[in-house]
């Protein structure tokens, strides 16, 4: 049985993104068995070296790594080279052959991925997803004046696609002068301060704001009337009216016109005309999914338990590890339970611990999930339906050195780290499909991965 694929989108803040939700209705429309979750890390090179470890496939790249991924990645398409920024990278096994065509039209690509070392092959396509946003609502950039708000890798992104859809004049709009005049050169763009935009705002067809808070906080009113925004900061962006009776905040629209090609780029595979629009009706009808609970899920030894009680002290909750109340219910530790009752009868224990925490109105907890509970499909939706789930992942040698084999019921003595390896393998999958947020746990101590949750959490809880 082949196992699915695995993608992730990556940035920091990462667990706001609302990717997940667009590649999971891709992937169900598309029949594709693969799976999607965010990786958090606190640089590019270390979300790429992660994501090679784990043996993903493909790796959208959101703020602020969509430069410094330029750099790390091993090949980039043109258009990433002119934008200077990389929003979307494609995973190849090691000797295959890669393919850096025009980003509109993405060459299939067949040759299975790689882990480890894997080629990563750095594409941009915010520059479509600005033009397929300003198209769904009605809005031809052709012969028009556009202010860009911020140089980052979106702004840049964006001035690039509005150079090439033919805008009759661009002025891009930053911070730093220097920064700002030499992008604006190499783009072909005019160009002003952030602190004199508002002087030339009355003067604009268009404006699109790539700036880490909300444009509102700049504009303030002084758009002339008509005048389109777009703001890239969808976390908080406003609706904007669209055709066909949508409100789809103009930023989730963006979003979406760049996740198709990125889409097609990874997978290799063409997204007809209205598999998108039934996807984007999809999008835009989802809401929000409050999630009472946080849970760490994962393999033995990547620290679930002292992760989540630093975890559940920091966020003021309280923790619950599943396999301590199994053993205080049982009267016996796991190995026990395993050697005395067998697998069968632990795994129905858990499936009742878990299904037990869950339930109810009581206080909000940080739980701590047995490595072997994603087995269950049911604890799995228990899992995704109540729960922001964590997952802590470490390669499996990392894992195996921080237990006692011995009292490890699912290793094989006489060759734990392969029967380790197996193991990890095959739950890797469960794991990545339960879960909303990816750390590596070996990337610092148990407090430090704690407090990198709860920041990313208070982003979305």
């Amino acid at each position: 049985m082949s196992k699915p694929e695995l993608f992730a989108v990556t940035g920091k803040p990462v667990a706001h993104s609302l990717s997940p939700d667009i590649f999971r209705l891709l992937f169900a429309a598309l029949g594709l068995d693969a799976v999607y979750t965010r990786l958090a890390a606190d640089s590019a090179r270390e979300a790429l070296e992660t994501a090679r470890e784990i043996g993903l496939r493909g790796l959208n790249v959101t703020s602020p790594f969509k430069e410094e991924m330029l750099s790390v990645s091993d090949d980039q398409d043109e258009h990433a080279k002119r934008v200077g920024a990389v929003n979307c990278v494609a995973l190849l096994a090691a000797g295959a052959e890669s393919t850096t065509a025009a980003t509109e039209v993405p060459e299939a690509e067949s040759a299975a991925r790689g882990r480890h070392r894997a080629p990563g092959v750095g594409y941009n396509t915010d520059f479509i997803g600005i033009i397929g946003t300003l198209s769904s609502l009605g809005i031809d950039p052709a012969g028009r004046t556009a202010l860009i708000l911020g140089t980052g890798g979106a702004g840049r992104a964006a001035a690039y696609g509005l150079v090439r859809a033919g805008a009759a004049r661009i002025i891009l709009a930053g911070r730093s002068p220097g920064r700002t005049k030499a992008v604006a050169e190499v783009l072909g763009c005019a160009w002003t301060s952030i602190a004199d935009a508002g002087k030339i705002l009355g003067d604009v067809d268009i404006c699109v704001s790539c700036l880490p808070f909300p444009a509102s906080r700049i504009l303030a009113g002084r758009l002339r009337d008509g005048c389109p925004v777009v703001d890239a900061h969808y976390a908080s962006a406003p609706s904007a009216p669209a055709a066909g009776g949508s409100h789809l905040p103009a930023a989730h629209r963006w979003l979406f016109h760049q996740a198709i090609p990125s889409f097609e780029i990874m997978t290799g595979l063409r997204v007809s005309e209205s598999v998108r629009q039934k996807i984007f009706e999809q999008f835009a009808t989802l809401g929000a999914r409050p999630k009472r609970h946080v849970a760490l899920v994962g393999f033995m030894g990547t620290g679930k338990t002292t992760t989540g009680r630093q975890l559940a002290r920091l966020m003021g909750r309280e923790f619950v590890d599943t396999d301590e109340t199994a053993e205080a219910v049982a009267g016996m530790s796991v190995p026990e339970i395993f050697a005395h009752r067998g697998e069968r009868s632990f795994r129905s224990l858990e499936t009742a611990m878990i299904g037990k925490l869950m339930s109810g109105s009581g206080r909000r907890k940080v739980i701590s999930v047995g490595g072997g509970a994603v087995l269950d499909a049911a604890n799995r939706k228990l899992l995704a339906d109540t729960c922001r789930v964590v997952w802590l992942w470490a390669p499996a040698r990392t894992a195996l050195s921080r237990v006692d084999v011995a009292t490890r019921p699912v290793l094989d003595p006489g060759e734990p780290l392969a029967s380790a390896e197996r193991t990890l393998a095959a739950r890797m999958p469960l794991y990545a499909a339960v879960s909303d947020l990816l750390f590596y746990a070996a990337a610092g101590s148990p407090l430090d991965i704690a407090r990198r949750i709860k920041d990313e959490m208070d982003q979305t809880l």
